[in-house]
């Protein structure tokens, strides 16, 4: 079994994911946040709050890549 940290936990209940997807998170989460030079809260509340087509389409075709690279330049825009 999967031991997961409060953060992991987080992710897993608010995005109703597994906890292998819940440790997936955790990293992309980690490393948009060293991309743009915000903390990891920061960056959940984004994707939390504002981001809701892009879990959708993390969703259907499971491509973290996409994901992370469509969040980072949402938020590099912002700046």
């Amino acid at each position: 079994m999967i031991q997961l940290n409060y953060f992991e936990i987080l992710l897993r209940d608010e995005f109703d994911l597994s906890d292998r997807d819940a440790r997936r998170m955790d990293r992309a989460v980690h490393d948009i946040a060293h991309s743009v030079g915000m903390e990891k809260r920061e960056v959940f509340d984004f994707i939390k709050f504002g981001c809701e087509s892009d879990m959708k389409k993390l969703n259907e075709n499971y491509d973290w890549k996409d994901f992370h690279r469509s969040i980072v330049l949402r938020l590099k825009k912002q700046f």
